[in-house]
């Protein structure tokens, strides 16, 4: 008779078996490709088949035992903008060099002596906070990381000297050059160092970024809507300096489906005593992917006014509820600027109100009102400064624009673009994704 029950080792053992299974994958979701930054750690080595099972757990218990903790990775980000400010520092102090006389006590080189002060004090003092466990697992990337610090600090001890003697601007600005490589070098290595301990930040050298969600109010109506845009950036061809990126921005419209009732009331309802009356009971939503459909419900009324026996009077005309399919459609019709299109579907209403609906005032000012609420929430995507970091602003444009279905009913715009930017610049765009991940108390992913 076969047994129908596990022994306690037995289940222990399909459970370890399962995180050996999972934790190769787990490791490389960790790592960014093509950043080159990595180098010595447990991500470059490439495991052979038939690799004993006792090895991929010593592995999976050295890579959980450097793992930062949640401080440690908010402390890791505070660093990376510490050096950050550095290296914006440096930059400034050789830009103003012509401008002034190089020996003197400018506050260009006092902010730059206090900034590296900072961030080489920082970074001894994150290091100090290890774990036993991480200080023995870590301590290769460490050994660079204070080589790093020395050469900086030596770099630095070097430019005083020239400024302190007076030195002409070209030489002390050959070695604020040399300066800035071993910044660079010191930025390197602190990276390393926290991706071992898999807190995965951002490089230039990245062939796909992502970017932070922005959450931006919108306007419509005297009500405000959030829409946030969310978007990611990947490497389609390099050449050179150059690199080429394909962009796509998500602006989610959910809050904007909750609110289209309210909207459409605050701008479509009237109550004129001769005339139309006008009465949205409901509005709903939805994805129709790649379009959009929007379906109104509303109550409608015709009056007439006169005069009998002299006295005003109001006479009723007709009066129905009745329902409309709108179908919305988005492109980009001018560089960079959504057009939102509103067309009539299936329209359940007679008489008058059938008639206005097709062909008369009630029909036209519904689908512009329809198209002009979604199109101004949605072109918050397109707005590249709210949604895009500094360094790309200026070089990135939108080439289609499609609605998606986000599950469950969520409606979003999908923009769809390229990127076109220097290394430089992705050095920039990498720098400041962090600096805004950071500020947001969350690593990048």
């Amino acid at each position: 008779m076969i047994r129908r029950r596990f022994s306690f080792s037995s289940t222990h053992a399909l459970i370890l078996g399962t995180i050996l299974l999972a934790f190769p994958l787990a490791a490389a979701a960790q790592r960014h490709g093509g950043g080159g930054m990595g180098n010595g750690s447990l991500s470059g080595n490439s495991r052979p088949s038939g690799v004993k099972e006792e090895d991929s757990l010593r592995d999976f218990h050295e890579a959980m035992a450097v793992q930062a903790t949640s401080q440690q990775t908010a402390e890791f980000q505070a660093l990376v903008k510490s050096t950050d400010a550095v290296k914006a520092e440096l930059q400034k102090f050789v830009e103003d060099l012509p401008k002034e006389n190089p020996g003197s006590e400018s506050a260009d080189r006092k902010s730059l002596d206090q900034a590296l002060e900072d961030a080489r004090n920082g970074s001894k003092k994150f290091e100090q906070g290890f774990s036993p466990a991480q200080k023995s697992g870590l301590k290769e990337f460490a050994k660079r990381l204070a080589k790093a610090d020395s050469d900086l600090e030596q770099e630095e001890k070097k430019l005083d000297a020239t400024l302190d003697a007076k030195a002409a601007t070209q030489e002390i600005t050959a070695h604020a050059e040399s300066l800035k490589k071993s910044l660079a070098d010191f930025s390197e290595q602190q990276l390393a160092l926290g991706r071992e301990m898999s807190i995965t930040l951002a490089s230039g050298q990245d062939l796909a970024f992502t970017l932070p969600t922005a959450s931006h109010p919108v306007r419509i109506a005297n009500q405000t809507v959030a829409v946030p845009v969310s978007g990611s950036l990947s490497q389609t061809a390099a050449q050179g300096g150059q690199r080429t990126f394909k962009l796509e921005l998500l602006a989610d419209l959910s809050d904007v489906q909750q609110n289209i009732t309210d909207l459409l009331r605050a701008q479509l309802n009237t109550l004129e005593s001769c005339g139309q009356r006008i009465a949205i009971q409901q509005a709903t939503l939805m994805p129709s992917t790649p379009a959009g459909l929007l379906i109104v419900k509303l109550h409608f009324e015709r009056w007439t006014c006169g005069r009998v026996f002299g006295q005003p009077n109001s006479t009723e005309l007709a009066e129905e509820d009745g329902s409309a399919e709108i179908k919305l459609t988005v492109a980009i019709e001018k560089p960079n600027t959504l057009k939102i299109t509103a067309v009539f579907g299936r329209i359940d209403a007679t008489g008058m109100m059938g008639q206005e609906l097709r062909s008369g005032s009630l029909g036209e000012n519904l689908r512009n009102t329809v198209a002009l609420s979604i199109q101004t929430a949605a072109q918050t995507g397109s707005d590249f400064k709210i949604t895009l970091p500094p360094a790309v602003q200026n070089s990135a444009t939108i080439q289609t624009a499609r609605f998606q279905d986000t599950g469950v009913g969520g409606l979003s715009v999908v923009l769809d673009g390229q990127v076109e930017i220097s290394n430089d610049q992705a050095d920039a765009l990498a720098s400041q994704l962090n600096q805004a991940l950071s500020a947001q108390g969350t690593p990048p992913k």
